[in-house]
């Protein structure tokens, strides 16, 4: 825990806040100041997990994750030279899940303007919609038929009048109201041990968030908001996969596959240590092998970034829906740097039975693509940071006076609903 007690009537308790980014193979920290809409990153610090802490995105060994996250945290904010008390952190794993559902919503009276107490009634109507579309998705899983699954996220993605896309509704005329709800969903214990690290570090939660609609709002420009688009952030353990359509984040699927298993393929085929390992396959990634050490990494790991395309394939046949799919694909994370990954995504077996608009293209995101958060530090800029500062982002989306509004109105749909 940091020495000083984080106070509540402390300016910076509501100018700064924290990002805590708990990965299986490092906990990033950011501390960030915020100027309205946009924020920049004062602190950064990322410290190694210990072998085993985390498994399928899960904490596992909660006390060892408690101590990286400290000594992370603590660094972090002796570079800031501020100690803010208000957190967000992401939630990754196999079991994360997250739907989206939408309802359309014919007005008896058109020429009125839309009240607030009729946005209220239509979230009711499509919240329970969605949280029973969500209780038989999960009861389809086999690893939830013994867990209990516990809401952790709920987003107004989209809101249409008469075709036309609005911020809020209230105060618009129009004969139909179309509203799209996000819902994240997460096993109990999982959501438990992430409240438990945060108040042991004397962070105030604001919120928890599915990494992969993070990323995607975060970094979606112009064309994945108009075409569409794909997000996939390979993590160390786990893959997380997005898909954007139509102008709102649709669904979320994360699968157990990721740079870990490539670090393990070299250690095992090459007789490395897991240390020498990774090293190699950072100097794959970064182009500076020789040829014949650059021809060996190379055929080794083909096989499995070819199962995780396979993981990939399956997910996006759940997110699809039999509908076409966006030719974007965006790829993140420290192991999107691999060549083989874009390689083997631009050929066509991996898309059978998959139906794209297009020929696919394939495109790395970079700190760079997250948009209204600064670095003011020069140490982010690696795929492997996208994540964070994306976390960020939703942050500050949350905050925002439409959201606020908008998000009030959801908070007491689901209070009434006792979810």
């Amino acid at each position: 825990m940091s020495p000083l007690f984080r106070q509540k009537h402390k300016p910076d308790y509501y100018q700064h806040f924290t990002v805590l980014d708990i990965g299986s193979r490092f906990v990033k920290v950011l501390i960030l100041s915020r100027q309205g809409s946009d924020a920049t990153v004062l602190g950064v610090a990322k410290e190694p997990q210990a072998p085993d802490s985390i498994q399928n995105g899960a904490i596992v060994e909660l006390d060892r994750v408690i101590e990286a996250a400290n000594r992370a945290l603590e660094t972090a904010e002796d570079m800031a030279g501020v100690i803010p008390g208000l957190a967000t952190v992401g939630l990754a794993g196999e079991l994360v899940k997250g739907f989206s559902s939408s309802v359309a919503y014919p007005r008896e009276r058109p020429e009125s303007r839309v009240r607030e107490s009729e946005l209220r009634n239509m979230l009711q109507l499509v919240q329970r919609r969605a949280l029973h579309e969500a209780e038989h998705q999960l009861e389809l899983e086999r690893a939830y038929r013994n867990l209990e699954a516990r809401l952790v996220q709920s987003n107004i993605t989209r809101v249409r009048i008469d075709g036309y896309p609005v911020a809020n509704p209230v105060g618009y005329q129009g004969r139909h109201m179309d509203l799209t709800v996000f819902n994240t969903f997460a096993p109990f214990t999982q959501v438990g041990a992430v409240e438990t690290v945060a108040r042991d570090l004397d962070l105030d939660l604001v919120n928890m968030v599915s990494q992969p609609y993070a990323v995607a709002r975060a970094c979606a420009g112009d064309d994945a908001w108009e075409e569409g688009g794909i997000f996939i952030d390979v993590g160390g353990a786990t893959t997380n996969v997005a898909l954007l359509r139509e102008g709102a984040v649709e669904g979320t699927r994360m699968f157990n596959l990721g740079g870990q298993a490539l670090t393990r393929r070299l250690a095992n085929e090459l007789g490395l240590s897991l240390q020498d390992a990774e090293a190699r396959k950072l100097r794959h990634s970064e182009g500076v092998l020789s040829a014949s050490e650059r021809k060996q990494v190379s055929r080794l790991l083909s096989g499995d970034v070819e199962v995780m395309l396979q993981g990939l394939h399956v997910s996006l046949v759940e997110l699809a829906r039999d509908d076409l799919l966006p030719a974007n694909l965006y790829i993140s994370g420290g192991a999107s740097l691999m060549p083989e990954l874009v390689q083997e995504l631009l050929k066509p077996d991996w898309r059978d039975g998959l139906s794209f608009v297009r020929e696919p293209d394939v495109r790395r995101l970079g700190p760079h693509d997250v948009r209204n958060v600064t670095d003011a530090t020069g140490l982010l800029d690696n795929p492997q940071d996208v994540t964070p500062l994306s976390l960020a982002n939703h942050f500050l989306h949350q905050g925002s006076d439409e959201d606020n509004l908008m998000n009030s109105v959801m908070q007491g749909v689901l209070k009434g609903l006792r979810v």
